[in-house]
């Protein structure tokens, strides 16, 4: 009887054993036999660390540039303020997370934080890509029905897309089943949704990564034949002008979309045919690195394509100061002048030398 009584014992701490090493991965042997090597979780860790600074000092840089300066509040950038607030809780709480499991060859939370860092990249990655949805229904807008977006409140519009971009994802978290949706692997170092919930992962597919991906592709397809056609019909300067706004302004969200999809997509699809995990726990390591790296360049394409945040930035560092006064004079000519004014409630840059007379064709955006 004794001997039956200690032998129960053993095998329940056996077992409690194990669990924990699953639950935690606090065993190293344990967890570096069946996961990533050292080397490829150092590695993984530092390049994600420096992904991490630079996509919080970009975001937090471009914020800055456009909260102070009023020539830049428009219904544009204030998108952009919301993709960068998206982006610096993204990368403070998810990225932050998974390089710390990096260095520390286990998760550095316990279940609860690890299921909520699940769900939160289910929460960010929709938030992101509804918002670049919403943005490309915008370019239709303003671009195919001009006269329609001249009689729309701009106040109620922005809060609806500012808002609805984010309801969406939510809906994904409010059911009954939260909270018991995940486990810890440990190959993986990370909460990943359980097999049985093979609906819900459907689900998030289907409305929070392609819905939103048709809804652009066909706006943007419909805005580059709009502005085909009236690059044709419009013979003045000043529309011209406008059309080659919109076009690059549809560019540079159509760039923010690649590169949020570019950074879930080898992920998600290598996920989806591995299921059993038979892969090289390094090369996991390799795509959630290149994951996060493309979860910081939105900042870069903001600054490269938009024209307005690029100078403000470099503004910020006194590295164009000298610059500015080398062609101080040439752009004081009539040639090179330029003005500000508003379209569509949106900034657009005009020269001053065109006889076509420059009226302000909509209400400005406070």
């Amino acid at each position: 009887m004794a001997k039956n009584i200690s032998d129960n014992m053993t095998f329940m701490l056996e077992s409690f054993s194990e669990f924990n090493t699953s639950y935690n991965g606090s065993s190293n042997d344990t967890s570096f036999a069946s996961g990533p090597s050292r080397t490829a979780l150092y590695i993984g860790g530092i390049v994600m660390l420096v992904a991490l600074l630079w996509g919080l000092f970009a975001n937090i840089l471009i914020l800055l540039v456009v909260f102070t300066r009023r020539d830049l509040n428009n219904i544009i950038n204030i998108f952009i303020i919301s993709l960068c607030i998206n982006d610096i809780i993204n990368l403070g709480f998810n990225n932050n997370l998974v390089m710390l499991s990096y260095f520390m060859g286990e998760f550095p939370t316990g279940m609860l934080g690890c299921e909520l860092a699940t769900l939160f990249t289910v929460l960010f990655m929709g938030s992101s890509l509804w918002h670049t949805g919403l943005i490309a229904i915008h370019r239709l807008i303003v671009v195919v029905f001009n006269n329609f977006y001249k009689k729309i409140s701009k106040r109620a519009y922005t809060c609806f897309v500012l808002v609805f971009a984010r309801v969406i994802p939510l809906l994904f978290l409010a059911q009954p089943s939260l909270g018991q949706m995940a486990y810890y692997e440990s190959r993986l170092l990370r909460c990943i949704v359980k097999k049985n919930y093979g609906p819900y992962n459907l689900l998030v597919i289907m409305f929070l990564m392609i819905l939103p991906s048709i809804i652009l592709v066909v706006c943007y397809i419909a805005v580059f034949i709009k502005v085909h056609q009236s690059s044709i019909a419009f013979r003045a300067s000043r529309q011209k002008e406008w059309l080659k706004r919109e076009i690059k302004i549809t560019k540079m969200f159509g760039m923010v979309f690649l590169l949020i999809v570019i950074g879930y997509m080898p992920y998600g699809i290598v996920r989806s045919i591995d299921k059993q995990l038979q892969l090289s726990a390094d090369f996991y390591v390799a795509i959630t690195v290149f994951f996060a790296i493309g979860n910081c360049c939105n900042p870069i394409v903001y600054g490269a394509m938009d024209r307005s945040i690029r100078l403000e930035c470099f503004k910020i560092f006194h590295l164009i100061k000298n610059q500015e006064k080398e062609n101080g004079n040439a752009l004081t000519t009539a040639q090179t002048t330029q003005m500000v004014v508003e379209n569509e409630g949106e900034t657009e840059v005009i020269p001053l030398n065109m006889s076509t007379k420059i009226t302000q064709t909509n209400e400005s955006f406070t």
